[in-house]
């Protein structure tokens, strides 16, 4: 595997360095972040599908399941 210098701007760097997780490099940060855009549909499917499900706040689920059979105050 080869290695490619990149400059960034000092935005673009503070935004990889917040996604950086303990043990991460750059480069596994880009590559869990970036992706190739999609072809065709089929593509998109097959990508969608291979995509772990995202990580759930558990504050915010139970915030909306407590929230569920109330009536809107709505007019």
């Amino acid at each position: 595997m080869g290695f490619k210098t990149i400059t960034i701007d000092d935005t673009a760097y503070g935004l990889l360095a917040d996604l950086k997780q303990p043990g991460d490099s750059f480069s596994k940060v880009i590559r869990r972040h970036v992706r190739k855009p999609c072809a065709n549909a089929g593509e998109l499917i097959d990508e969608i599908w291979a995509s772990p499900a995202p990580e759930l706040d558990d504050a915010a689920v139970k915030a909306l399941a407590a929230g569920r059979g109330r009536r809107s105050r709505r007019k």
